[in-house]
C-alpha cells in the first residue's frame, strides 16, 4: 500500500473517530452508476450539523471481464456537504478529497492513471420513504496525476510493458453518479 494511501485512510480514521456518533442520523449510500459500470461500491453519511454531514466512500473493481475488457480501479473518497434544508433532505453543496487508482482497457485503448485532488459538488436527494433516498449528484476539481500512456496491460501470455509516469495536474469528475441512500437512524 502506498504512503499516500496510508495517509489518507489515517486522516479518514482520525475524523470518524473524532465525531460523535450518539444519536445522529446515519445513511449507507451505493452509486447505481458505478454499479452499472460494474465497479462495486458504499459509503456512509454522518450528520454532524442541523445542515451538515461528513461523507466517506469507496469503489473497488479488481477483475477482468474479458479478454477485450478490464477494469481495475480502487478509490476513496471524503466529503463534507452542506444541506439548505436539513441533512438528507433537498439541495447540498459539498467539498471532496479523493484517491484513485484505476487502469481501465477496453479493445486496444488503455488507461492507468493515479490520482489524489479536491472538489466541489452539488446534489439533490429526492425522498422516496421515511427511510430511503435517491441522491443525483455531480462533482469537478482539480487533481494531481501521474498517466501511464503507453501502458500495455498484462495479457495471458506476458507480464506487459509499463511506460514512464507523466506527472501533472489536471481537472477531474470528483463525484458523478445517482445514489442510494438509506437512513438508519
Amino acid at each position: 500500500m502506498s504512503t499516500r494511501i496510508k495517509i489518507f485512510l489515517t486522516v479518514l480514521l482520525l475524523l470518524v473517530a473524532k465525531t460523535s456518533l450518539n444519536a445522529q442520523r446515519i445513511a449507507v449510500t451505493t452509486n447505481a452508476l458505478e454499479d452499472v459500470l460494474l465497479t462495486p461500491n458504499i459509503g456512509v453519511d454522518v450528520v454532524v450539523g442541523d445542515r451538515q454531514s461528513i461523507s466517506f466512500d469507496t469503489s473497488f473493481a479488481p477483475y477482468k471481464i474479458a479478454e477485450s475488457f478490464h477494469n481495475k480501479c480502487m478509490t476513496f473518497r471524503a466529503g463534507y456537504k452542506y444541506w439548505f434544508n436539513q441533512a438528507f433532505y433537498a439541495h447540498y453543496v459539498g467539498v471532496d478529497a479523493v484517491i484513485s487508482s484505476s487502469d481501465v482497457g477496453l479493445g486496444k485503448y488503455d488507461s492507468r492513471d493515479e490520482y489524489i485532488g479536491l472538489g466541489v459538488g452539488y446534489g439533490y436527494s429526492f425522498l422516496l420513504s421515511k427511510r430511503w433516498n435517491i441522491v443525483p449528484n455531480i462533482g469537478v476539481g482539480i487533481a494531481y496525476c501521474r498517466s501511464y500512456e503507453g501502458y500495455d496491460h498484462m495479457i495471458s501470455v506476458g507480464n506487459g510493458v509499463q511506460a514512464v509516469a507523466t506527472p501533472g495536474f489536471k481537472p477531474i469528475i470528483t463525484r458523478l453518479g445517482v445514489t442510494f441512500q438509506y437512513v438508519l437512524n
